[in-house]
């Protein structure tokens, strides 16, 4: 399909991460789509972002007209107004499709505390050091390590008070590092796959928590957030299931009204060029990849919040026929 001009002056508007990650290389595959389908080959521009809250308010503002974020599942809490997004839904939020991307947001601590579990974390009396990622209103990173740490009942405030100290960064590899080099006793970050949590466990010296029942059933009554279980031998010298708070899924998200050509073109990508966007990890081994080839239809249509409905339409006709999408 290509598109017919209809105002080449209009630049189609896309917000990724910060301009170096995974989120701008995606945003980069769909404006080469754009390109190459568009018979006036529309021009787009990427703008900077962080790839969490920001870039679906930026969507609700009508800043962009497609936003891309991480965890996809987060995405539900824009729409519903819940959580980081608290008195401000934005309702209209819908999806185009999501990338797959394996992650979790994981507690870990100096194995030298004797901590194995987050409640012994919770019930420790001496003065702990933890870092986290920033929770201010478009901060996921702060907000998932602190719904992990409330829902096992450790109080930042406490852990203050206690003559503690809390460190928060921007990047997770900046949390990770502060427990690598000595600068903290726990840290929760994500990006799972990098090998900076292969390093980080390399030596035996951290122990990685996994959440109990409680913990688990905590997140999934206040915020419907749910976990994800990673297999033994994943990270070095660890032999049990980790389960931790799910963080993967990267979404490409829009409003509802993003114009059915956009939509669709953003679906017809994800069902014939997805390969395009694939090669350029296929030298990792999958497990170890920010992006899990290959990009499945069965995953991009497995989104939090409604698709846009020029986009379900090519889903429907590539997958179903005519049949209703579950």
């Amino acid at each position: 399909m290509m598109l017919e001009e209809d105002d080449s002056s209009r630049l189609l508007r896309l917000k990724a991460d910060w301009g170096g990650a995974n989120l701008t290389r995606a945003a980069g595959w769909i404006t080469q789509w754009v390109w190459d389908n568009t018979t006036d080959h529309r021009q787009a521009v990427i703008y900077t972002g962080r790839g969490m809250g920001d870039n679906l308010r930026a969507l609700g503002a009508g800043d962009v007209d497609i936003a891309l974020a991480t965890p996809a599942s987060f995405a539900r809490l824009a729409r519903e107004g819940v959580g980081p997004f608290e008195g401000a839904p934005i309702p209209d939020l819908v999806a185009l499709g999501v990338l797959p991307h394996r992650d979790a947001m994981i507690p870990v601590v100096r194995k030298d505390l004797g901590i194995t579990t987050l409640a012994e974390l919770a019930a420790h009396p001496g003065p702990l050091r933890i870092s986290l990622g920033v929770n201010d209103p478009d901060g996921f990173m702060g907000f998932a390590a602190d719904a992990v740490l409330s829902a096992a009942g450790v109080e930042l405030e406490d852990v203050v008070a206690r003559g503690g100290q809390v460190t928060r960064h921007e990047q997770p590899f900046d949390v990770i590092a502060d427990l690598h080099e000595g600068r903290a006793d726990v840290m929760i970050s994500e990006a799972i796959m990098t090998p900076d949590w292969q390093e980080l466990s390399r030596d035996g010296s951290v122990v990685l928590l996994s959440l109990a029942d409680d913990e688990v059933a905590a997140l999934d009554h206040r915020w419907g957030l749910r976990t994800i279980e990673l297999p033994g031998g994943y990270f070095p010298h660890t032999a049990d299931t980790i389960r931790a708070l799910d963080y993967s899924g990267w979404i490409v998200a829009a409003t509802s009204g993003l114009p059915d050509e956009f939509a669709q073109l953003v679906a017809q990508a994800f069902s014939v060029n997805s390969e395009a966007l694939a090669r350029g990890y296929r030298h990792l081994p999958v497990d170890y990849s920010p992006l899990r080839y290959p990009v499945d239809l069965p995953t991009a249509i497995a989104t939090p919040i409604p698709l846009h409905p020029a986009a379900e339409a090519v889903y429907l006709q590539k997958i179903h026929g005519h049949e209703e999408l579950a």
